[in-house]
């Protein structure tokens, strides 16, 4: 074991000892990650290439069926095919191909003769030389059909289908050119290289089209026809340097139209050959790793030399902090280290200070944290320590929201909005503490509110909906003193879920909020915002409901809100069960059975009773709504399959 006699000694022994393995293993994982990186990178892209390839291929047929089929259905057109004339009907098809852009149009009669042929004008009344365009058109219960194949050993992606006057009478053929400008603009959208290939025995390739250089070429057409790979599965291939690469089989005859072994050489199978350099995307890491060595090396340097110059500076700071723990130990805090060095020592003597300055203003952390943040979590927090992490807990969230805030603002300055939306939610706020809930958080006008959470309360979703209804009764109020200062008066939008979250502590380790997460917190403001659509100023879940018994509900509607893929069923909070009128409970039961008749398609009666109801109460906006979707309905006869959930593409 050496001996040192200098402390300069030891620190630069030690700085060498540890920072050399240390820069060594960085520097590889640095090299191994970029060439990850870089692969991870082409991979993502070339799936993504892989479905634009597809998505493109797909548009470019159904453009040409598009076409076809406008031909199709031109009146004109069918007078001039149904007289067979070859240079009239061919004078048609090539002003149709000019105008929609296309390399070649035929048309054949239904026994497959040739009627006429724009890429060979003098041809008529000879067998069609691609029966297997036809054949798979026969088959197709529409009378479409496409595939690529060749014209006059020229590769083509063509679409075929009858031409209805109005039983079929012929055949129509469109198609344009694969070649290196299609690949070319395969290209421009997706930024990858794009081949096209093709093989009678899925062994021996040739190339179509692509968008590498010439040499590349035959050489992608021998490396796929030598290596062993698989479709969709991206593998390395080397050609003039490395790509990544991923095959697609764009049409396979032997799979789709199997046929006998004498034939088989008719059947081709083409594949898209995607591509992207890994060369070329490693050569910017080629670059940052030697930069990296650089800096390596000179860090070595400023290391020793640094160690030098610690050495020198270290002993008094040392001694400094030393002193500090001391009164730190004996209960003193109002001491202050000055270490004027930006490094470890000097932060940590501003920590040795921060410390002394928090202990003794922990006593007022309790006191601040309480006007931040509700008394209750301000407890919780302080109670369980400020620690990351949750846990799974039935808690019913109450979203409410101010509606005409944006009217309320333009009438007031930027101070006097910031003082009527403070006194607004300190109502809210009393309301809600009343009501055994903790404010979560405020989002500008927006209130989210808990309730069972972090304090458990078995009557959590009954308490919840009270507030709801305080919060609204209050509104009347509020919109008086609105109008008494010459400002427009504000609604008022509330949606209330109970349902299993997640609860807790949640955040980064500097910087936390309790509050909770899960799909009832998406759901309770999806309700909220519901309420502008359905007029009614509170919206509750079906859980909700059933956990108040004592609160009469009234069924608004099963939707299906943006995010879930099932229905759900609405409720609005109308009061206690001792607070409802007889003339309310009327209307409540007359607006139940309109609703049944609604959702099992009695239109008639339900249109009578919602009539009823909106006569009785014009104001009313929902009785309006099912006014409108029974008038929709009203002709249509009862459908077992009918869906009565209403489905909001909104939030």
């Amino acid at each position: 074991m050496f001996q040192f006699h200098r402390f300069q000694s030891r620190i630069i022994f030690y700085i060498l000892i540890l920072s050399l393995p240390i820069q060594l293993i960085l520097f590889l994982s640095i090299r191994d990650a970029n060439i990850n990186t870089a692969r991870k990178n082409i991979n993502e892209n070339l799936e993504i290439t892989s479905q634009i390839l597809f998505n493109t291929l797909n548009n470019d047929r159904d453009n040409l069926l598009s076409n076809v089929r406008a031909l199709s259905y031109d009146y004109a057109f069918k007078q001039v095919a149904n007289t067979n004339e070859h240079q009239t009907i061919l004078s048609s098809l090539e002003s149709y191909q000019n105008r929609v852009d296309a390399d070649v149009m035929l048309l054949i009669s239904m026994d497959n003769q040739i009627i006429a042929d724009t890429q060979q004008p003098n041809l008529t009344g000879s067998s069609f030389y691609l029966p297997q365009l036809i054949q798979q058109a026969s088959k197709n219960q529409y009378g479409e059909a496409n595939r690529i194949d060749f014209i006059n050993e020229q590769p083509y992606l063509l679409v075929a289908m009858p031409l209805f006057s109005p039983q079929p009478s012929h055949w129509i053929v469109m198609g344009f050119l694969l070649t290196d400008r299609y690949t070319q603009r395969l290209q421009g959208i997706t930024k990858s290289e794009v081949s096209i290939l093709y093989g009678s025995d899925n062994t021996s390739w040739k190339v179509l089209a692509s968008t590498l250089h010439s040499d590349n070429k035959q050489r992608l057409a021998d490396v796929l026809t030598q290596k062993q790979w698989q479709y969709d599965l991206g593998f390395d291939l080397q050609l003039s340097q490395r790509y990544l690469t991923v095959v697609l089989a764009i049409q396979n005859d032997s799979q789709t139209n199997p046929q006998s072994a004498e034939s088989n050489k008719n059947q081709l199978t083409f594949i898209s050959v995607a591509q992207r350099s890994l060369d070329e995307a490693l050569a910017p890491y080629q670059s940052l790793q030697f930069l990296i060595l650089s800096v390596f090396a000179l860090s070595l340097v400023t290391l020793i030399i640094g160690g030098f110059l610690i050495a020198r500076t270290i002993t008094k700071p040392i001694i400094q902090l030393k002193q500090g723990a001391k009164k730190i130990e004996q209960g003193q805090y109002d001491f202050n280290i000055d270490i004027p060095q930006q490094d470890e020592l000097g932060n940590l003597a501003q920590q040795f200070n921060a410390m002394a300055k928090g202990l003794a203003e922990r006593g007022q952390v309790r006191s601040l944290l309480g006007k931040v943040v509700s008394p209750a979590i301000a407890e919780q927090l302080i109670n369980n320590g400020v620690e990351l992490g949750g846990e799974t807990r039935q808690v019913t969230i109450l979203f409410s929201d101010i509606r005409n805030f944006t009217s309320m603002c333009e009438a007031q300055s930027a101070e006097d909005i910031i003082l009527t939306l403070n006194k607004l939610l300190t109502v809210f706020s009393h309301v809600i503490d009343s009501h055994q809930g903790v404010i979560d958080k405020y989002i500008g006008d927006a209130v989210m509110a808990l309730f069972g959470a972090p304090i458990e309360d078995d009557q959590q979703a009954q308490h919840a909906v009270l507030a709801a209804l305080a919060l609204y009764e209050k509104l009347a109020d509020i919109n008086q003193e609105l109008v008494n200062e010459g400002i427009p008066k504000i609604g008022l939008g509330i949606g209330i879920n109970t349902d299993a979250v997640v609860a807790g502590n949640m955040g980064s380790s500097n910087r936390l909020n309790y509050t909770v997460i899960g799909d009832g917190v998406n759901l309770s403001a999806r309700l909220e915002g519901l309420t502008k659509f359905y007029k009614v100023p509170i919206l509750v879940s079906k859980q909700t409901v059933a956990l108040c018994p004592n609160i009469v509900f009234r069924e608004i509607d099963c939707v299906k809100v943006k995010g879930k893929n099932q229905g759900i069923h609405i409720f609005e909070p109308l009061g206690l069960s001792s607070n409802i009128s007889a003339q309310q409970t009327a209307e409540i039961k007359l607006y139940q059975a309109a609703l049944t008749h609604y959702q099992q398609q009695h239109w008639v009666l339900a249109l009578k009773m919602f009539t009823r109801l909106q006569q009785q109460n014009p104001e009313t906006g929902l009785y309006q709504l099912y006014l409108q979707r029974v008038n929709n309905l009203i002709g249509k006869e009862f459908d077992e399959h009918w869906d009565v959930v209403f489905t909001h593409t909104s939030k």
